[in-house]
């Protein structure tokens, strides 16, 4: 009887230590414009419209598309300059938030994100947004260290008033993880706090480096180049779920979801592999 009841709790506990990892096709359900071939963030405007925008380069300017990819509207933001755009969320009250927040080499000192209402944007040509400007509690080198560059960052999402950014590590040796800065959503300058990391791996920059964040209800979803990881909220902690491969890898940037079981990405354009286009994935 005693050996039952130990198996019993070893079985239990092998359970839950398990990583869940799903490998699994995602389809591809349309090619983006031409004018898109770097988007880097995607966010719902509607339940069929999509917002997202290019990376660093272009006008400040988001692009709404259906989910055939076809563009059918963009607003500029009059006040804003695209030094790297690389994600964007929604609050779910009324406002975008896109991320200025690439610093690939560590050594920006003009980080922004860009608050804007997303009332009647389809009527608008122009906007003008507010501004939140932002620089890192912890970071004293611009750049620092090879071994600290972990102040470049590719991933935003919004949750319980505040904005939460994911760096994507470029430290040398690579160490893995993504560190989790939260500021407040309103308009202001900030020092950002590191809130908790993550580990996503240790197979490099090109499999384990953070691109893209996404958060619906209490659910956080990272992407990376080959998969997404989902955590969910326990007790007040981002506690890992489960990962999804996204077979074909291409250089994925974006990632949303509405209801935890549609997955939506998109990638940017690389001559060899390809990309430009907006995949589905269902979750089961």
């Amino acid at each position: 009887m005693k050996l039952k009841i130990k198996m019993k709790k070893t079985i239990i506990l092998f359970f839950f230590s398990c990583q869940f990892v799903f490998t699994q096709e995602i389809r591809s359900i349309a090619s983006l414009p031409n004018s898109m071939e770097e988007s880097s963030g995607l966010t719902f405007y509607n339940d069929s419209i999509f917002i997202t925008h290019n990376d660093s380069g272009d006008k400040p300017m988001l692009y709404f598309i259906n989910v055939k990819g076809k563009l059918i509207h963009q607003v500029l933001i009059e006040n804003a300059h695209n030094v790297d755009w690389e994600d964007i969320c929604s609050d779910g009250k009324g406002h975008l938030y896109i991320g200025d927040i690439g610093n690939n080499k560590n050594d920006r000192r003009d980080l922004k994100i860009y608050k804007v209402a997303s009332a009647n944007l389809l009527t608008k040509q122009k906007v003008m947004a507010e501004v939140i400007s932002l620089s890192y509690f912890d970071q004293q080198a611009f750049p620092p260290a090879d071994s600290l560059l972990n102040y470049d960052a590719e991933g935003l999402a919004f949750h319980q008033d505040s904005l939460l950014i994911f760096t994507k590590c470029r430290a040398n040796p690579f160490n893995g993880y993504s560190y989790c800065y939260k500021i407040p959503s309103k308009p202001g300058t900030y020092k950002a706090h590191r809130s908790f990391q993550l580990y996503i791996g240790n197979k490099g920059f090109t499999k384990d480096a953070v691109t893209s964040a996404s958060i619906c209800k209490n659910s956080l979803y990272l992407l990376t180049y080959n998969r997404f990881l989902i955590y969910q909220l326990v007790q007040g902690k981002w506690t890992y779920k489960e990962q999804h491969y996204t077979k074909p890898y291409t250089q994925k940037e974006a990632i949303t979801t509405k209801d935890n079981r549609t997955i939506f990405l998109t990638d940017e354009v690389q001559k060899i592999v390809g990309g430009g286009k907006l995949y589905k994935m269902e979750i089961k």
